[in-house]
């Protein structure tokens, strides 16, 4: 019987606990956090918590989700009826909690522990290092596979601005946005293009004086449409930041505002601190290598990473299936060389389909890369490729086309009819 750690009660390590545990394999999930859900625990506190550990929550209080919640389920474990097609933060952690419960591996989960060091050891083993934060003190534990499911919001991307150290105001990650409240009539910069950036903006408006968003040239087409949609009295655009001061941002075309609050949207890169230099793992520009299709390492296979393609719900499923094949013995896997030839040769097709290397495990913003991973993947594992159906990519395109028209699009209500076809209305 195969001993697995997983690192990270999250999405994905919960579904690698579940997979494990269907093998009869022993299963440890070892969760920093006093709670699991991963990203979705959400919490007021910012910053560090009692015991010194990075807060994971990302989740400000009104969030709700930015994909309808059939994109997010497990294969067989759908959100309860009559959930809202765009759920709360509180809905998708209670989600969380269920599937754990249902599949009776909450007694496996040793929350408050960190994992300190993973090294590979003789035999094929591993050797973990854990650091209880309850008892203070350290633990060492044998095994002979590691799911790493920290998730992809493991660490905050801060970009180096000129000044940022001069500037007298307020400098904050979204990460450690929680209400709007808290920036009544203050004069607030965002710096950022994702989903967080559009969030904290729709937010503010209704509290802060003026809130100025970045927008820089080579953002996408869309993501300016649905700024477009948020620009109120308050709210302009500005080109790129040249520099912070001590009272404000002078940008590109040389003119300067004056702001109290700067909220970096920036983001967040892949980070495994815990993962010793033998392990063979290097990021360059959140470029995780060698990955063998995004998940095995090649150094060492019996080590897997869920959840770095960002690919959410069923896709968790079937990556952690793909990683137990070959974990398992059931199926021999390619040669290391064979292994590096397969990484670099899709690497370099999704690269010449416009994507830079920080993007390259971001395999779901590409209908063909996203399309062409699952259906390799699901060759190997032995599922027939209707198993994840192309509604759910069609209604991902419909939520990008919604949203850049219409700030409102988490009324709709979107319902599958079959692998093809999804019907869309106004949630009653």
């Amino acid at each position: 019987m195969l001993n697995i750690v997983v690192i990270g009660a999250g999405p994905s390590g919960l579904c690698s606990a579940k997979y494990s545990l269907a093998h009869g394999y022993k299963v440890t999930i070892y969760e920093q956090a006093g709670q699991l859900g991963g990203v979705w625990n959400y919490t007021e506190e910012v910053g560090r918590n009692q015991y010194g550990i990075n807060i994971h929550s990302a989740m400000h209080r009104e969030l709700r989700t930015n994909l309808p919640h059939q994109l997010m389920a497990y294969i067989d474990h759908p959100f309860p009826e009559g959930t809202r097609s765009f759920p709360s933060h509180i809905e998708v952690q209670k989600y969380y909690q269920s599937y754990a419960e249902r599949f009776d591996f909450m007694k496996l989960i040793k929350f408050n522990h960190s994992v300190i060091r993973v090294l590979p050891i003789e035999n094929n083993k591993w050797e973990v290092i854990v650091k209880d934060f309850v008892n203070d003190k350290f633990e060492t534990i044998m095994c002979d596979a590691v799911f790493v499911c920290n998730g992809p919001h493991a660490k905050s991307h801060i970009p180096e601005i000129p000044g940022a150290s001069e500037f007298k105001g307020r400098i904050m990650h979204s990460r450690d946005f929680r209400t709007p409240e808290k920036f009544h009539d203050e004069n607030v910069l965002v710096i950022g293009s994702g989903d967080s950036a559009l969030d904290i903006i729709q937010l503010l408006r209704k509290t802060a004086s003026r809130i100025t968003v970045v927008c820089r040239e080579t953002q996408s087409a869309q993501w300016q449409k649905m700024l477009q949609n948020l620009l109120s009295e308050n709210v302009a655009v500005q080109g790129e930041v040249k520099r912070l001061t001590q009272t404000g941002a002078e940008f590109s075309d040389g003119s300067h505002q004056t702001f109290s609050v700067v909220i970096l949207a920036t983001g967040y890169v892949y980070a495994y601190p815990f993962l010793s230099t033998e392990c063979g793992i290097s990021i360059d520009d959140n470029f995780i290598q060698p990955l063998y299709k995004h998940i095995l390492n090649i150094q060492y296979p019996n080590m897997a990473f869920i959840g770095v393609t960002g690919i959410t719900g069923i896709f968790f499923d079937l990556q952690v299936q793909f990683a137990l094949k070959f974990i398992s013995g059931a199926k021999r896997l390619p040669s290391k060389s064979e292994m590096l030839l397969d990484m670099r040769a899709k690497t370099f097709i999704h690269w010449n389909r416009g994507f830079s290397k920080n993007k390259t495990h971001y395999l779901y913003l590409n209908e063909i890369s996203m399309n062409e991973h699952h259906n390799q993947l699901s060759e190997i594992v032995g599922l027939e490729k209707e198993k994840a159906p192309t509604v759910l990519r069609s209604i991902v395109l419909d939520v990008y086309e919604t949203r850049s028209k219409d700030i409102d699009y988490r009324k709709y209500k979107y319902v599958i009819i079959d692998n093809n076809t999804f019907e869309k209305s106004e949630e009653l």
